[in-house]
């Protein structure tokens, strides 16, 4: 055949191609595809979610199987008109006498030319995609709408319940029995206050030291069962680092550090947990079975985060960043004997002025995106939005207010920090004014009262802000204010110098 005799087919196929693809894309027919996939997705995420009732649940697979029933059908037309596209351009060339049928043909259906036109479809995907996301690379990300929707999927079949979560820790155990046998126990840290009191970014300080193991975000979602889920191709991830969904200026990516394990506190005390408040742990609450659970996963987060940890010459101690655990002072130095707690303290305008902030902030996420509710239910984030639940530190302290009102935020921090009084003497209290204004003499303070050895080259100031944390409070009750104040200066004198 001859260079003429073969052009003309490649030609006549390649507008075979392109028909296909144009009507694809003009009628939008893989973005309906694409919604069936979200839709099927959805509808069995909701099969799979605890919390809904049975109703609930029927109606959400109805409402789904309909919209699949006409999704399908406006596909399969569209599919329809991209085949004929496809026979135009070879029935045309024939019609005409430019190119036989057999030879177009012959070439479309051509290993060669299917492996080719593949390959090329594979790189522009590629590159299209690469454009796209340097396009977008300011698009604010959290642990949850960075899932696309079979991240979702995996999501909901991991947190479908107490028993899913519990099953995958018991087959955790005993895959890896042995490594946890050789693996010691360390005392671990816990970094707690309320929310924006600065516990992420002392998190962030931390984590990266060598004696240190904490959550990370690439642990989702098989967060119950962290060694197998560490030997699967899935886990590391491979989000890019970018701003959070808070809008405070921190970054995070798939190697951020993170907090997960509210999931086994609601997990082993769900009594603990009701619609808008979260009630305080004391030291009769002790359960046995719990503590040996967080034991072992401590553990198990120390050997990831350390694969060459061997017996006791590792002073590798878990880290906790849970701004819950404020509600656990009591129990917490009897389930973990020699355990350190530190409870960053921020000046009450400032904070309360930031609570109100975040849960207006994720009210409106909340209501834009149902997924983000149910990723921040899940691991337990329910500080803001439509999930805001306080910690009953005293009841009937914030009955006069409202969430959307600023000095709701400021009684419930004198409720906290009240509550801290009583503990001052058994936590380490590190101010927010001192790791702004003194960042590696305030951490490395810590760090030996932690008794962790640094490196005294290490720079922590990066992350910290060095502006002063400017105080509303011309935004709250004056009285109320007042209270607060008088509250941080006692505390302030219980604080590392």
């Amino acid at each position: 055949m001859s260079d003429n005799e073969i052009f003309g087919p490649v030609i006549v196929s390649l507008l075979a191609v392109a028909g296909f693809i144009v009507v694809l894309l003009k009628s939008k027919a893989l973005a309906i595809a694409s919604g069936l996939a979200g839709v099927a997705i959805e509808g069995i995420s909701v099969m799979l979610d605890s919390t809904r009732s049975d109703a609930e649940k029927e109606q959400a697979v109805r409402a789904s199987g309909i919209k699949l029933i006409i999704g399908a059908w406006q596909v399969l037309w569209r599919l329809a008109l991209a085949i004929l596209a496809v026979a135009a351009p070879v029935l045309i060339a024939e019609i005409f006498g430019i190119v036989p049928r057999d030879d177009s043909l012959n070439v479309l259906l051509s290993v060669e030319f299917i492996v080719i036109i593949s390959v090329l479809g594979v790189l522009l995907s590629w590159g299209l995609r690469r454009m796209k996301n340097d396009t977008h690379s300011d698009v604010t990300i959290s642990g949850s709408n960075a899932y696309g929707a079979g991240d979702k999927f995996v999501h909901a079949l991991a947190f479908s319940g107490p028993g899913t979560l519990k099953v995958l820790a018991r087959v955790d155990d005993r895959l890896f029995s042995k490594t946890l046998r050789d693996l010691p126990d360390r005392p671990p840290i816990f970094i707690t206050s309320i929310a924006r009191g600065g516990t992420t970014a002392l998190l962030n300080a931390l984590h990266g030291l060598p004696q240190i193991a904490t959550h990370r975000y690439c642990d989702m979602p098989f967060i119950s069962a962290p060694l197998l889920w560490s030997k699967l191709p899935g886990h590391g991830g491979t989000v890019a680092e970018r701003p959070r969904a808070h809008g405070d200026g921190l970054t995070i990516s798939s190697q951020s550090p993170e907090a997960f394990d509210e999931v086994f506190w609601r997990l082993h005390w769900p009594e603990k947990y009701h619609d808008q408040t979260i009630d305080l742990w004391t030291r009769a609450d002790m359960k046995d079975d719990a503590q040996l659970f967080f034991q072992k996963h401590f553990r198990k987060i120390s050997k990831i985060r350390h694969s060459q940890l061997t017996g006791a010459t590792d002073p590798i101690r878990y880290l906790s960043k849970n701004n819950a655990n404020i509600a656990r002072l009591d129990l917490l130095p009897q389930m973990f004997p020699k355990c350190d707690i530190v409870v960053p303290l921020r000046g009450p305008a400032a904070h309360a002025a930031s609570l109100l902030r975040q849960h207006q902030n994720f009210t409106k996420l909340h209501a834009e995106d149902p997924f983000v509710t149910r990723y921040m239910r899940d691991i337990g984030h329910l500080e803001f939005g439509a999930l805001q639940s306080s910690m009953n530190f005293l009841p009937d302290a914030l009955e006069p207010y409202h969430p959307m009102q600023a000095d709701y935020w400021l009684a419930y921090w004198i409720a906290a920090f009240e509550n801290l009084v009583e503990h001052s003497d058994t936590v380490h209290i590190i101010t927010q004014d001192a790791l702004r204004q003194s960042p590696n003499t305030s951490v490395r303070a810590l760090l030996e009262r932690l008794g962790i050895k640094d490196n005294p080259d290490t720079d922590f100031t990066s992350y910290f802000h060095n502006r002063t944390d400017i105080q509303p409070t011309e935004l709250f009750d004056p009285e109320l204010m007042l209270r607060a104040q008088k509250l941080y200066e006692k505390l302030s004198t219980h604080a590392l110098k």
